[in-house]
C-alpha cells in the first residue's frame, strides 16, 4: 500500500503524448515491484521469485508470486496478474493514470498536467488548496489558538490521530490570517477561483473566505485536496460552508473518504454511504472502514456510477430524522438505477452513525446492519409510518414504482418486482405494468388504458405454489412440513391452502373463492417443458423468505418502544432471522 499522506506537488510542464509515455515509462523504470507489493504483502524469497498470501482473495497457503527480473506478479489461485501499474490499480482502487500519478510521486518524478488547457489553472488552485490545509492543520495543533476547536473534536470523541489522519484543520477569527500567508505564493486570482479568499467591495484587496470554522479537507483518491466543508465554531450561519466548483471540484461526483476507505473495498463488498462528514470519520475511526458521503449535494447518478466501478453494495445509513429518511427515498433510485444492491440501515429517530458509533462502538453498527431493510421494504415502512391523508399503501407503491422506473437490467427489475409483489400483496404483472406505463411519456400515457387493481387479488407466489402442487399432487406432504397455510396471503389462496394440507389436492366441493381459484389452476394451460416440481421448490423458498422476512418487519416495528435489555433481545433475534434468510439465498 503506498503509505502517508500523499501531498500535491508542483507539476512539471506538459509535453504532448510523447511527452505523457516518457512519464510513464519514467515512472515504472523508478518502481521495484518487490518494494512495492512488499508494503502490503508480507514476502519471502524462493528461488528467483517472492511469495505470500494473495491480497485479492482469502487463502491459506501462499499461491502468489512476485518476479523481481519481470516486474510482474501473479497469483496462481485466482489468476490476477499485471506490472505495478496494475497492483496500485487494484489495491487503491483507482485508474491507471491515478495509479501512474501515485507511483509518480512515491518516486519523487513531477506529475505532468493531464489536460494542457486546464493545466494552467488546476496546478495552481491544487497547491494553493494544499497550502490552505497545511495552515488550517497547523492552527489547530497550535496550543493557544487551536484549544476551543481541539476540545470540541475531543468532546465528539474524534481523536488527535484521526484529525491528522483526516487533515483536520481550523480558520481563524478575523478577516485576514490566511491570505496574507499566501498572497507571496500564489496570485490574488487564484486565491479567489479557490473560494479562498472573497473580494472587497470596490476590488480593494481579498480577504479570508472561511473565519472561525472547523475545517475539513475533502480529499481525493490520491491525496490531491480539492475543496473544504467548514464548520461553524460560533452561531455563524450557514453551519456548514462548502467550497464551490471549480476546475478542481465537481461536487455531483466527490465522495468525502473514498480516500481512506478505497483500501478496505472488495469488489464483492459493500460501501457504507452516510450523510456527513463526521459520520465518515467516526465510523472510520471506530473500524468501519469502507464508508463515504455525498459532499453537500444529494447522491447523483454520477456518484452511484463511480461506487459502481469499485463495489456492488451499498449499505445507505443517513440520520434516524426526518430529513435524512426523505434523502434516503430519493437516493435509493439512483442507486438501484446504477445496477447496484441496496440495503438501508434505518437508524432510530435522533439518532445518526456519528452518536451510534460512539455510543455503541462498531458493535452496535454491525446490529444496525444486521438489521437493515432492502430497498422495497424501507419504501413501504417509511410511507406507511409517515403518510398522511390518502390510502398509504397506493402512495408507497406509486413512490416504489417511481423507484424502478430507471432499472434498466432485465433480471434485477424482475427480482425487484417479485419482491413488491410479496411486500404489498399485488400480483408481479399489474406492478410490471405500472413500471411500463411510468416510463411513457405523459402525452402518450393519456391514451393508454387504465388497468384497475383487483380487490382481492391471488399473490402471485401463492398462485405459483398451488398450481404446482396440483400438477404435482404427492409433493402435498413435503410442502406441509415446509410451509403453512398461514405462510399464505389472506383469502382464497389461503383458504384453499387449509383445505389442501387438511384434505388433499383437490377441487372443493362447495361453492365459493376457493373452490373458483381451484377450478381456474385445473384450467390453466402451462407452457411446453413447464417442471411443477422445480416450481414448487421455487415457491416453497420463496413463501419461507417471506415469512422471515414478515417476522424481521414486526421485531423491527417493536425496536423504538422497546427497553435497552428488550432491544438488544430483538436485535438478537433480528440478526438470526438475517443469517436464515441468507442460508436461504444460497
Amino acid at each position: 500500500m503506498i503509505g502517508g499522506s500523499v501531498r500535491w506537488s508542483p507539476v512539471g510542464a506538459g509535453g504532448g503524448r510523447a511527452g505523457a509515455d516518457e512519464w510513464v515509462e519514467r515512472v515504472r523504470a523508478a518502481t521495484d515491484i518487490v518494494e512495492l507489493v512488499g508494503q502490503t504483502v508480507p514476502l519471502r524469497r524462493v528461488g528467483r521469485n517472492h511469495v505470500g498470501r494473495c491480497p485479492f482473495h482469502d487463502e491459506k497457503s501462499p499461491s502468489f508470486s512476485v518476479n523481481a527480473d519481470r516486474q510482474f506478479y501473479h497469483c496462481f489461485g485466482c489468476k490476477a496478474g499485471g506490472d505495478a501499474f496494475k497492483f496500485v490499480m487494484e489495491t487503491e482502487k483507482v485508474g491507471f493514470l491515478e495509479a501512474v500519478e501515485l507511483l509518480s510521486r512515491r518516486a519523487g518524478i513531477p506529475v505532468p498536467e493531464r489536460r494542457a488547457r486546464d493545466g494552467q489553472k488546476r496546478a495552481p488552485l491544487l497547491e494553493a488548496i494544499d497550502a490552505a490545509a497545511s495552515q488550517y492543520e497547523q492552527w489547530l495543533a497550535d496550543p493557544q489558538v487551536g484549544g476551543e476547536a481541539r476540545a470540541y473534536l475531543e468532546k465528539r470523541g474524534i481523536t488527535r490521530e484521526t484529525q491528522r489522519e483526516f487533515r483536520l484543520g481550523l480558520s481563524l477569527p478575523g478577516w485576514e490570517n490566511l491570505v496574507p500567508r499566501l498572497r507571496g505564493r500564489f496570485h490574488e486570482d487564484v486565491l479567489l477561483e479557490a473560494r479562498l479568499a472573497g473580494r472587497r467591495e470596490g476590488g480593494r484587496g481579498a480577504y479570508d473566505w472561511f473565519r472561525n470554522r472547523l475545517m475539513v479537507p475533502l480529499i481525493e483518491p490520491g491525496g490531491a485536496v480539492v475543496g473544504f466543508g467548514a464548520r461553524a465554531m460560533g452561531d455563524e450561519q450557514p453551519k456548514y460552508l462548502n467550497s464551490p466548483e471549480s476546475a478542481v471540484y465537481h461536487k455531483s461526483r466527490f465522495l468525502y473518504g473514498l480516500e481512506h476507505a478505497r483500501r478496505a473495498l472488495k469488489a464483492d463488498g459493500e460501501l457504507v454511504v452516510v450523510e456527513g462528514y463526521f459520520d465518515v470519520i467516526a465510523l472510520h475511526q471506530a473500524g468501519v472502514r469502507n464508508v463515504v458521503a455525498a459532499s453537500g449535494t444529494a447522491l447523483t447518478p454520477e456518484h452511484a456510477q463511480r461506487i459502481r466501478q469499485m463495489v456492488r453494495g451499498v449499505a445507505l445509513t443517513f440520520d434516524g430524522d426526518a430529513a435524512g429518511q426523505n434523502a434516503m427515498l430519493r437516493s435509493l433510485g439512483v442507486l438501484l438505477a446504477a445496477g447496484l444492491d441496496v440495503a438501508v440501515v434505518d437508524l432510530p429517530a435522533g439518532d445518526d452513525p456519528d452518536t451510534l458509533v460512539r455510543r455503541a462502538g462498531a458493535d452496535g453498527w454491525c446490529r444496525v446492519r444486521d438489521s437493515a431493510y432492502d430497498a422495497v421494504e424501507f419504501v413501504h415502512r417509511h410511507v406507511l409510518r409517515t403518510a398522511t391523508g390518502g390510502d398509504p399503501r397506493e402512495r408507497a407503491l406509486q413512490v416504489v414504482v417511481r423507484m424502478l422506473t430507471g432499472v434498466q437490467d432485465t433480471i434485477r427489475l424482475q427480482l425487484l418486482v417479485e419482491r413488491s409483489s410479496q411486500v404489498f400483496g399485488i400480483p408481479e404483472r399489474v406492478i410490471e405494468q405500472a413500471v411500463r406505463r411510468a416510463r411513457v411519456p405523459d402525452s402518450a400515457r393519456a391514451s393508454s388504458p387504465v388497468v384497475p387493481v383487483p380487490s382481492r387479488p391471488v399473490h402471485e407466489l401463492d398462485r405459483a405454489l398451488l398450481r404446482a402442487l396440483w400438477a404435482a399432487p404427492e409433493a402435498i406432504a413435503d410442502v406441509r412440513e415446509l410451509v403453512a397455510p398461514t405462510d399464505l396471503v389472506e383469502g382464497a389462496a389461503r383458504d384453499l391452502a387449509e383445505r389442501w394440507w387438511r384434505d388433499g389436492v383437490s377441487i372443493p366441493s362447495e361453492e365459493g373463492e376457493a373452490a373458483a381459484l381451484a377450478r381456474g389452476l385445473a384450467a390453466e394451460q402451462q407452457g411446453e417443458g413447464w417442471d411443477p416440481q422445480a416450481e414448487l421448490v421455487g415457491a416453497v423458498r420463496r413463501l419461507q423468505v417471506r415469512r422471515l422476512q414478515d417476522e424481521m418487519r414486526t421485531i423491527r416495528a417493536r425496536l423504538p418502544s422497546a427497553s435497552p435489555e428488550e432491544s438488544e433481545a430483538l436485535l438478537q433475534q433480528v440478526h438470526d432471522i438475517g443469517q436464515k434468510l441468507k442460508q436461504l439465498s444460497q
